[in-house]
């Protein structure tokens, strides 16, 4: 069983803390879970905070100008199932939790706050966090200034601005230039073949799909994972071809 259904099957017992725990709390009508009850690891209780806390924080982005409205809504449900691949139960808890975030007292940068504590010095999950929110913050095909800057906020805390800034040109843009297929691997033009052969074989390794859910993304995020590093092999794939053809 994974750590959503022992949470939300009630078989163990489970505290998160902080906002997130507050929304998982009212999920399951009560705000107080028993601490000492066994049945969850670690990892499970990691998973459990990158899932809550992305779809808390798209909850509140979702309200950035000031409303939600139904064609959003709709669009959130598609990236959830056709971006993502949520299966029914985990899409039906997503939005459970995106419903209970953009109406909770909390702040945005509450429940972003509480997702660094737990990944902070982690920064492919970091990495993971910000592009899911832009994939979702992108789903009607702009970006809101009142969303920009909440995810500025987001990119500022985590210390990833450059990161941040690259990824938004992936969502804004489809044509990725190929200076930013560089930036994707950590190269610059004019390094050697050899150079960006090791930092490809490097960034593919931490963030391989097993890894990354070794370190605390859902199962339910699998999707997430595979997409980016695809990313990663296309970006290698382009500058190849570019090293290549200056020979």
């Amino acid at each position: 069983m994974s750590w959503m259904g022992k949470i939300f099957g009630g078989s163990v017992g489970f505290m998160l803390g902080g906002p997130l725990g507050l929304i998982i709390g009212g999920m399951l009508g009560h705000h107080t879970i028993d601490k000492g009850a066994a049945g969850i690891s670690r990892l499970e209780s990691r998973q459990a905070v990158f899932f809550t806390a992305t779809f808390a924080l798209l909850g509140k982005l979702s309200k950035a100008d000031g409303q939600v409205s139904a064609a959003e809504i709709t669009l959130v449900e598609r990236v959830m199932r056709d971006n993502l691949r949520l299966d029914d139960r985990s899409r039906q808890i997503a939005i459970k939790i995106f419903n209970q975030a953009k109406d909770s007292d909390a702040e945005f940068m509450d429940y972003a706050h509480q997702f660094y504590q737990e990944f902070s010095g982690q920064q492919q999950m970091l990495t993971m966090l910000l592009e899911l929110l832009l994939l979702l913050a992108y789903a009607d095909g702009e970006l809101h200034p009142a969303e920009e800057a909440m995810l500025q906020d987001v990119a500022q805390l985590f210390q990833s601005e450059s990161i941040y800034h690259r990824l938004k040109e992936k969502y804004a843009d489809e044509t990725i230039p190929l200076d930013a297929h560089y930036e994707t691997l950590g190269c610059r033009k004019g390094d050697s073949i050899q150079t960006v052969k090791k930092k490809y074989r490097k960034l593919a390794m931490e963030y391989h799909p097993d890894r990354i859910q070794s370190q605390g993304l859902p199962p339910e995020l699998a999707a997430a994972a595979e997409s980016k590093f695809k990313d990663i092999q296309n970006a290698y794939d382009e500058v190849e071809k570019h090293v290549g053809g200056r020979r």
